[in-house]
């Protein structure tokens, strides 16, 4: 019981801090000039065995949304401090 408690709080904390990176990234966007992207690097192939390339696409948002995405990710945040704080 011990350890699936301290293991349930350590995955909250995790979470905490991957919001927490988030906030900072988005906030970036609202103050300086970066942008946010998808997906990734790679290389595959289709059914016909043509070799492709992924690259990442810029994703346009508007500041209202990134004002948005970083509310909610502050609300989860609290959230999940609230969660941790219980156990």
């Amino acid at each position: 019981m011990q350890k699936e408690l301290i293991d349930k709080a350590n995955e909250i904390i995790g979470l905490i801090e991957k919001n927490e990176r988030a906030v900072e990234e988005l906030e970036k966007c609202l103050t300086q000039d970066a942008k946010i992207y998808a997906g990734g690097y790679g290389v595959g192939t289709d059914a016909c065995n043509n070799i492709f390339i992924i690259y990442p696409k810029e994703i346009d948002f508007e500041d209202w949304e990134i004002r948005l995405m970083v509310h909610n990710k502050k609300q989860r945040i609290k959230a999940l401090k609230a969660q941790l704080e219980r156990m």
